[in-house]
């Protein structure tokens, strides 16, 4: 018999596969049903329907089986439920443009967002030159360029092909464009495809003049600089501390410093690869190189939240008086490995599949990184890290009791000594609450702005986050270890204070003084420091 609860789970896993079985099939069929690509689609509600199902567009006469009815709508390549309408192939029989904004409304820069002219034009000169634009300059094959009537040559329409454009009037680059006969425009040093940008007339020291607005997909100005330069910061912190942790033979030695080392390790690739993205504008990366570089990215991430997870157990089972050897700590972390990476290639069946486009992580599409417009940054990224973060206070909870109930007169656990593994236990999740309360200002950004479909292309804030994080790190995982405090002590503030005066006429002379130097670094060490490690980490030089 099954209680209620293991009934409630099996039709919870139950719904969600059912949705997501429909979810599949609804969007195969939507494939299927429809005579042509969004992108080659026109609204065409307000055309003239004919006898025979064709309709009567702006000059053209769209056949019966290039339209159809339509409930939804693509911005930014993302499929959106909206009211039904109908829309025809026009596009594929004449070019089409696309305008921002409807002839009575303006593209306001600030907001994003068409207004009305009488709200974004003040003074009467200005709007009598912002009102119709019938004309624009085409270049064709051969080079030539020729002004023509819209209408003669293309199909207007007016859509948000996208919700941020990019718009940088002091940049000459972006004054500089051609339009090609097939509808397509050259501008920003790449090609644009007609569903990545749109006209809008752009006032220009007084005048003017109908300008192309292309999507943005990546960051710039002074935003774009404090994310690069705090992640920049932030990875030659975590280094450092690799580096540090690295060079102390007792920490590599040991199963927590181990562990610490991984999770550096994997966390510098990530952020490394987070950095390089930033810096790089999606067009300049190749399809394969962008996808590759968010996927390493995306595992190194998973590897370093289930190393936190592994280390929160180990302390766990040490304190229940249980200690693992070395071959069995390694099968666990390939096993940690192993499983990032099964998700990576996860990541990418999703993505490739026919699957419900929400659904997808949009690695290597619009973005190399997640999209954040999409719930796939929920589902596979946010969502395991929780897990793992929810996992990992659990057992410091568990831990904490087991210390709670330690007798007094404890001297050691697991072979340990009772002070260095407290030690350790307290600032390793002094840090853990760190990375806690970042990851939770993260998901209460992603779903405040996806509730309100207010889409950022990068949170500065949350460079800011990770070089606070980097910190903490510096802080809690070397300040705050006595193993690393003592090394610092005998072989770097020992040396600086304790440096005798250079002979070079007189070798022995040096010999004895080093050999002293060492016997007086040893007995210091063992004065400050044997209370904190006990005896079996006195070893360390």
């Amino acid at each position: 018999m099954t209680s209620p609860a293991q009934r409630s789970k099996y039709k919870i896993f139950t719904a969600l596969l059912l949705l997501l079985f429909v979810s599949v099939q609804s969007q195969a069929a939507a494939n299927r049903s429809y005579p042509c690509d969004y992108s080659h689609t026109v609204n065409i509600s307000e055309g003239l329907r004919l006898k025979d199902g064709s309709y009567s567009y702006d000059g053209l006469l769209i056949p019966a089986n290039m339209t159809a009815l339509y409930n939804f709508q693509v911005v930014d390549g993302i499929l959106s439920k909206v009211a039904n309408h109908m829309r025809g192939c026009a596009c594929e029989q004449r070019p089409c443009i696309t305008f921002c904004c409807r002839p009575e409304q303006k593209f306001d820069e600030q907001t994003q967002t068409c207004v009305q002219q009488t709200e974004a034009v003040s003074g009467g000169s200005s709007q009598q030159q912002h009102t119709k634009y019938d004309h624009i300059e085409v270049t064709y094959a051969n080079g030539s360029v020729n002004a023509v009537n819209i209408r003669d040559v293309f199909i207007k329409r007016y859509e948000a092909g996208c919700n941020r454009k990019y718009i940088d009037k002091h940049d000459e680059v972006f004054w500089k464009w051609d339009l090609f006969a097939n509808g397509s425009l050259s501008t920003l040093g790449r090609i644009w495809s007609t569903g990545e940008f749109c006209f809008t007339p752009v006032e220009h020291k007084k005048v003017w003049s109908l300008m192309p607005l292309t999507c943005e997909y990546s960051s710039h100005g002074f935003r774009l600089w404090i994310y690069v330069i705090s992640l920049f910061l932030a990875i030659l912190i975590f280094s450092f501390a690799l580096i540090i942790l690295v060079s102390i033979k007792a920490v590599r030695n040991g199963a927590y410093g181990e562990a610490l080392i991984f999770y550096l390790a994997s966390t510098v690739i990530a952020l490394s690869s987070l950095l390089y993205l930033a810096l790089r504008s999606r067009w300049d990366l190749s399809e394969a190189k962008c996808r590759n570089l968010g996927f390493i990215a995306y595992v190194f991430f998973m590897i370093s939240f289930f190393l936190l997870t592994i280390i929160s157990w180990n302390f766990w089972y040490n304190f229940n008086s249980k200690r693992i050897c070395s071959w069995k700590r390694k099968i666990i972390y390939m096993a940690a490995i192993a499983f990032a990476v099964t998700l990576r290639f996860l990541l990418k069946f999703i993505q490739d599949s026919n699957i419900y486009q929400q659904l997808k992580p949009g690695i290597g599409d619009k973005f190399c990184w997640f999209d954040v417009r999409l719930w796939g940054i929920l589902l596979y990224y946010y969502i395991p890290i929780f897990i793992c973060l929810g996992l990992s206070m659990m057992f410091f909870l568990q831990t904490y009791m087991a210390i709670w109930n330690l007798p007094e007169d404890t001297l050691n656990v697991a072979g340990y000594d009772i002070k260095l593994i407290k030690a350790h236990f307290h600032a390793f999740f002094a840090y853990l609450f760190c990375v806690l309360c970042v990851w939770i200002r993260e998901l209460v950004v992603y779903l405040s702005f996806r509730f309100r479909r207010q889409y950022f292309i990068l949170d500065f804030l949350a460079g800011i986050c990770v070089l606070a994080l980097s910190i903490s790190a510096l802080l809690f995982l070397l300040y705050k270890n006595p193993l690393v405090r003592a090394w610092w002590h005998t072989n770097v503030t020992f040396y600086i204070t304790h440096r005798p005066v250079e002979r070079p006429e007189n070798g022995i002379y040096l010999q004895e003084i080093n050999r002293s130097s060492e016997q007086l670094r040893d007995e210091e060490f063992k004065e400050h420091y044997m209370d904190e490690i006990g005896e079996e980490g006195a070893p360390l030089r």
